[in-house]
Protein backbone atom coordinates (compact mmCIF):
# COMPACT_ATOMS: atom_id res chain seq x y z
CA UNK A 1 0.00 0.00 0.00
CA UNK A 2 1.63 3.26 -1.11
CA UNK A 3 0.52 6.68 -0.51
CA UNK A 4 -1.15 8.79 -3.36
CA UNK A 5 1.98 10.22 -4.36
CA UNK A 6 3.80 6.84 -4.76
CA UNK A 7 3.99 4.65 -8.05
CA UNK A 8 4.78 1.09 -7.97
CA UNK A 9 5.89 -0.67 -4.37
CA UNK A 10 6.39 1.30 -0.86
CA UNK A 11 9.43 -0.47 0.08
CA UNK A 12 11.13 -1.74 3.53
CA UNK A 13 8.74 -0.60 6.75
CA UNK A 14 5.70 -1.65 7.72
CA UNK A 15 5.15 -3.35 4.53
CA UNK A 16 2.72 -5.50 6.41
CA UNK A 17 1.90 -3.44 9.06
CA UNK A 18 -1.34 -1.34 7.37
CA UNK A 19 -1.01 2.03 8.78
CA UNK A 20 -4.81 4.42 9.55
CA UNK A 21 -3.61 6.96 7.46
CA UNK A 22 -2.55 4.64 4.22
CA UNK A 23 1.29 5.38 4.89
CA UNK A 24 2.74 1.89 4.32
CA UNK A 25 6.65 1.69 4.57
CA UNK A 26 9.72 3.99 5.06
CA UNK A 27 10.76 4.07 1.45
CA UNK A 28 8.22 5.34 -1.14
CA UNK A 29 8.72 5.44 -5.05
CA UNK A 30 7.55 8.86 -6.25
CA UNK A 31 5.93 9.36 -10.03
CA UNK A 32 8.13 11.01 -12.06
CA UNK A 33 10.90 10.17 -14.71
CA UNK A 34 13.45 7.45 -14.34
CA UNK A 35 17.32 8.49 -14.69
CA UNK A 36 19.92 5.72 -15.11
CA UNK A 37 23.52 6.04 -13.59
CA UNK A 38 26.46 2.67 -13.15
CA UNK A 39 26.41 3.88 -9.14
CA UNK A 40 24.76 5.38 -6.45
CA UNK A 41 24.37 8.67 -6.91
CA UNK A 42 26.60 11.41 -4.44
CA UNK A 43 24.19 14.33 -4.52
CA UNK A 44 22.02 12.13 -2.09
CA UNK A 45 24.72 13.04 1.19
CA UNK A 46 23.81 15.04 3.71
CA UNK A 47 26.57 17.04 3.58
CA UNK A 48 25.18 19.99 5.01
CA UNK A 49 23.91 18.56 7.76
CA UNK A 50 25.38 18.62 11.53
CA UNK A 51 27.89 15.89 11.85
CA UNK A 52 27.51 13.79 15.09
CA UNK A 53 28.79 10.35 16.81
CA UNK A 54 26.92 7.33 17.08
CA UNK A 55 27.47 6.94 20.62
CA UNK A 56 28.67 10.25 22.46
CA UNK A 57 31.20 8.46 24.40
CA UNK A 58 32.83 6.65 21.24
CA UNK A 59 32.23 3.33 22.39
CA UNK A 60 31.44 0.99 19.86
CA UNK A 61 28.26 -0.46 21.00
CA UNK A 62 25.81 2.05 23.53
CA UNK A 63 24.66 0.34 26.66
CA UNK A 64 20.80 -0.95 26.30
CA UNK A 65 18.80 -1.25 29.95
CA UNK A 66 16.88 -3.46 28.48
CA UNK A 67 19.40 -5.95 28.17
CA UNK A 68 20.36 -6.17 31.57
CA UNK A 69 20.43 -9.16 33.88
CA UNK A 70 16.92 -9.09 35.05
CA UNK A 71 15.57 -6.40 32.81
CA UNK A 72 11.70 -6.37 31.84
CA UNK A 73 11.38 -8.94 29.71
CA UNK A 74 8.50 -7.38 28.33
CA UNK A 75 10.88 -3.97 27.56
CA UNK A 76 11.03 -2.22 24.54
CA UNK A 77 14.23 -2.10 22.57
CA UNK A 78 16.60 1.23 22.87
CA UNK A 79 16.55 1.76 19.42
CA UNK A 80 17.22 5.30 18.48
CA UNK A 81 15.94 5.63 14.63
CA UNK A 82 17.94 7.91 12.54
CA UNK A 83 15.90 11.14 11.97
CA UNK A 84 18.03 12.42 8.45
CA UNK A 85 18.37 15.61 10.24
CA UNK A 86 22.44 14.51 11.08
CA UNK A 87 25.30 12.47 9.77
CA UNK A 88 27.21 10.24 11.63
CA UNK A 89 30.93 10.73 11.94
CA UNK A 90 33.90 8.73 10.96
CA UNK A 91 35.43 7.87 14.40
CA UNK A 92 35.40 4.16 13.94
CA UNK A 93 35.09 4.01 10.19
CA UNK A 94 38.27 1.98 9.75
CA UNK A 95 39.78 -1.51 8.32
CA UNK A 96 41.44 -1.96 11.89
CA UNK A 97 38.13 -1.61 13.60
CA UNK A 98 36.01 -3.71 11.16
CA UNK A 99 38.32 -6.94 11.27
CA UNK A 100 38.15 -6.97 15.30
CA UNK A 101 34.67 -6.90 16.01
CA UNK A 102 34.45 -10.34 18.00
CA UNK A 103 30.92 -11.05 18.97
CA UNK A 104 29.41 -7.17 18.94
CA UNK A 105 27.73 -8.59 15.54
CA UNK A 106 25.42 -11.08 16.68
CA UNK A 107 24.77 -8.62 19.36
CA UNK A 108 23.81 -5.60 16.67
CA UNK A 109 21.86 -8.49 14.78
CA UNK A 110 19.63 -9.40 17.84
CA UNK A 111 19.22 -5.88 18.38
CA UNK A 112 18.30 -5.26 14.90
CA UNK A 113 15.75 -8.35 14.84
CA UNK A 114 14.05 -6.45 17.95
CA UNK A 115 14.20 -2.96 16.73
CA UNK A 116 12.30 -4.32 13.47
CA UNK A 117 9.97 -6.55 14.92
CA UNK A 118 9.30 -3.68 17.67
CA UNK A 119 8.81 -1.03 14.04
CA UNK A 120 7.50 -3.39 11.52
CA UNK A 121 10.75 -2.59 9.96
CA UNK A 122 12.29 -4.17 6.80
CA UNK A 123 15.84 -2.68 7.23
CA UNK A 124 17.47 -1.02 10.52
CA UNK A 125 20.80 1.30 10.42
CA UNK A 126 23.52 -0.09 12.75
CA UNK A 127 23.57 3.91 14.44
CA UNK A 128 19.65 3.00 15.10
CA UNK A 129 21.20 0.13 17.63
CA UNK A 130 23.89 1.81 19.28
CA UNK A 131 26.47 0.14 16.82
CA UNK A 132 28.87 2.22 15.83
CA UNK A 133 30.38 1.17 13.00
CA UNK A 134 28.55 1.32 9.59
CA UNK A 135 25.99 -1.76 8.78
CA UNK A 136 22.70 -2.15 7.33
CA UNK A 137 20.64 -4.81 8.39
CA UNK A 138 18.07 -6.72 6.16
CA UNK A 139 15.06 -8.62 7.02
CA UNK A 140 15.94 -11.73 5.31
CA UNK A 141 12.65 -13.67 5.29
CA UNK A 142 14.19 -16.76 3.96
CA UNK A 143 16.63 -17.39 7.34
CA UNK A 144 13.97 -15.61 9.43
CA UNK A 145 16.90 -13.53 10.63
CA UNK A 146 18.46 -10.35 9.84
CA UNK A 147 21.13 -10.09 7.15
CA UNK A 148 23.90 -7.75 8.07
CA UNK A 149 25.93 -5.59 5.39
CA UNK A 150 29.01 -4.65 7.11
CA UNK A 151 30.99 -2.30 5.92
CA UNK A 152 29.58 -2.30 2.38
CA UNK A 153 31.09 -1.10 -0.75
CA UNK A 154 29.07 -0.48 -4.08
CA UNK A 155 30.59 -2.48 -6.97
CA UNK A 156 29.59 -1.95 -10.79
CA UNK A 157 27.22 -4.58 -11.91
CA UNK A 158 28.07 -7.34 -13.99
CA UNK A 159 28.26 -7.30 -17.31
CA UNK A 160 27.13 -3.76 -19.10
CA UNK A 161 24.35 -3.01 -17.14
CA UNK A 162 22.87 0.04 -15.46
CA UNK A 163 20.87 0.53 -12.91
CA UNK A 164 17.53 2.73 -13.23
CA UNK A 165 18.10 5.53 -10.18
CA UNK A 166 14.84 6.39 -8.72
CA UNK A 167 13.20 9.24 -6.30
CA UNK A 168 12.59 7.52 -3.28
CA UNK A 169 10.71 9.64 -0.54
CA UNK A 170 12.18 8.56 3.20
CA UNK A 171 10.53 8.88 6.50
CA UNK A 172 11.42 7.61 9.96
CA UNK A 173 10.03 4.29 11.24
CA UNK A 174 8.45 5.96 13.92
CA UNK A 175 7.08 9.01 11.63
CA UNK A 176 4.11 9.11 9.98
CA UNK A 177 5.76 9.24 6.77
CA UNK A 178 4.15 12.89 5.92
CA UNK A 179 6.21 15.28 8.28
CA UNK A 180 10.07 14.82 8.35
CA UNK A 181 10.40 12.92 5.22
CA UNK A 182 13.11 13.82 2.27
CA UNK A 183 13.95 12.45 -1.08
CA UNK A 184 16.57 10.91 -2.52
CA UNK A 185 17.69 9.28 -6.02
CA UNK A 186 18.49 5.97 -5.12
CA UNK A 187 19.45 2.93 -7.64
CA UNK A 188 16.46 -0.08 -7.78
CA UNK A 189 19.55 -2.60 -8.38
CA UNK A 190 23.05 -2.06 -6.81
CA UNK A 191 26.07 -4.76 -6.70
CA UNK A 192 27.43 -4.47 -2.70
CA UNK A 193 30.80 -6.04 -1.51
CA UNK A 194 30.64 -6.70 2.25
CA UNK A 195 31.02 -8.27 5.71
CA UNK A 196 28.16 -10.64 6.84
CA UNK A 197 29.30 -10.22 10.55
CA UNK A 198 29.40 -13.73 10.86
CA UNK A 199 32.50 -14.96 9.17
CA UNK A 200 35.51 -12.92 7.91
CA UNK A 201 34.64 -13.89 4.13
CA UNK A 202 33.57 -10.85 2.31
CA UNK A 203 30.54 -11.33 0.19
CA UNK A 204 29.26 -10.09 -3.20
CA UNK A 205 25.52 -10.26 -4.00
CA UNK A 206 23.51 -7.86 -5.72
CA UNK A 207 20.18 -6.56 -4.14
CA UNK A 208 17.07 -4.96 -5.41
CA UNK A 209 14.42 -2.60 -4.19
CA UNK A 210 13.73 -2.53 -0.36
CA UNK A 211 17.25 -4.13 0.00
CA UNK A 212 19.14 -1.83 -2.64
CA UNK A 213 17.43 1.79 -1.06
CA UNK A 214 18.68 0.01 2.94
CA UNK A 215 22.37 -0.05 1.30
CA UNK A 216 22.26 3.32 -0.10
CA UNK A 217 20.41 4.89 3.09
CA UNK A 218 23.32 3.39 5.20
CA UNK A 219 25.77 5.15 2.91
CA UNK A 220 23.84 8.64 3.15
CA UNK A 221 23.60 8.29 6.79
CA UNK A 222 27.27 8.63 7.56
CA UNK A 223 29.94 11.17 6.19
CA UNK A 224 32.02 10.94 3.06
CA UNK A 225 35.16 10.65 5.28
CA UNK A 226 33.89 7.40 6.56
CA UNK A 227 33.62 5.77 3.37
CA UNK A 228 37.21 7.19 2.09
CA UNK A 229 38.58 5.44 4.87
CA UNK A 230 37.13 2.21 4.51
CA UNK A 231 37.42 2.29 0.92
CA UNK A 232 41.15 3.65 0.77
Amino acid sequence: MCTRACAGVCARVRARMPRSNGVAGLFALLSGGTFWLAVPSEDALLSDLPVVRVNADDRLMAHWASEEVGADAGAPPECEWWQMNETYADELCSHFTIGRLSTTPALARRRAQRCAAAAGAECVLSPEVGLGVPAAFLNDHASGAMLMLLAPRFMALEGSRSAALQHVRVSAPDGDGMIGTHTFKFNRTVNVEYFDGVSKAMHVREFEGDDAYCAQMLRVAFAPSCWAKLEA
